[in-house]
């Protein structure tokens, strides 16, 4: 027989060999969590203007004025916390059935708290300015925690599998597997909007403090080690 024919023939044997030889490495396979609670610091929240919001035929342009200032009011970043999201009149109205137009104009405002929030919407709500809902919100350090929380995981699997294995007298030596699995952090959206109330700490305010419940951040790692003598 040919010498490159037989190497051919060989060389499938050798790959169906490989998997059989790994699967008789001593492994011990342990997995672990870690979690954290954590409230959310960015909420998003939609302002619309109509003009038909109000009995008195209000503009939308004196709707947006009264909005600036009770936010300038509240120490809120205009510039950088307030966008323009849409603007939009009724013209398809207007051209079927011969009404007047009218103008819309919706922002959208991001916070860091839900006390912010409840200020808002108070403050606006005394304007004239109700149309204002949650839109969602988000934990801006989600990544680091993530990655933090992956760690602490790990390294309970080492702990777990050095347990099981020093009554057997083996070590636990490099890791050959490793998975995980995460819960993010999704956030709470409008009519699922979770908060509760504390007393201010101030006797002079009487308006309660409005914070978002907290929520659980997990991550679940799967890790299997090599055991040695």
């Amino acid at each position: 027989m040919k010498p490159h024919l037989l190497l051919l023939l060989l060389t499938p044997m050798y790959l169906l060999a490989q998997p059989q030889a790994e699967n008789h490495i001593p492994y011990i396979e342990t997995s672990a969590k870690a979690d954290s609670l954590v409230v959310p610091d960015e909420i998003f929240l939609s302002i619309q203007l109509r003009e038909h919001d109000e009995r008195k035929n209000v503009s939308v342009e004196d709707l947006e004025k009264r909005m600036l200032e009770t936010l300038e009011q509240l120490d809120i970043n205009i510039e950088k916390q307030l966008k323009l999201a849409d603007l939009s009149s009724d013209i398809k109205t207007y051209l079927l059935r011969r009404k007047d137009i009218k103008k819309r104009k919706r922002f959208e405002l991001k916070l860091k708290n839900a006390t912010t929030a409840g200020r808002v919407l108070e403050a606006l709500e005394e304007k004239g300015i109700a149309n204002v809902n949650l839109l969602k919100t988000d934990y801006s350090n989600i990544d680091a925690l993530k990655l933090h929380l992956l760690g602490e995981a790990v390294a309970k699997a080492k702990q777990r599998a050095n347990a099981m294995a020093k009554p057997l007298g083996q070590l636990v030596e490099e890791a050959i597997f490793i998975s995980d699995t995460n819960t993010g952090f999704v956030g709470y959206r409008q009519n699922e909007m979770v908060m509760y109330s504390t007393r201010a700490k101030s006797a002079s305010d009487d308006a309660p403090e409005v914070q978002f419940k907290p929520h659980k951040i997990a991550v679940r790692v799967t890790v299997r080690f090599r055991l040695g003598k």
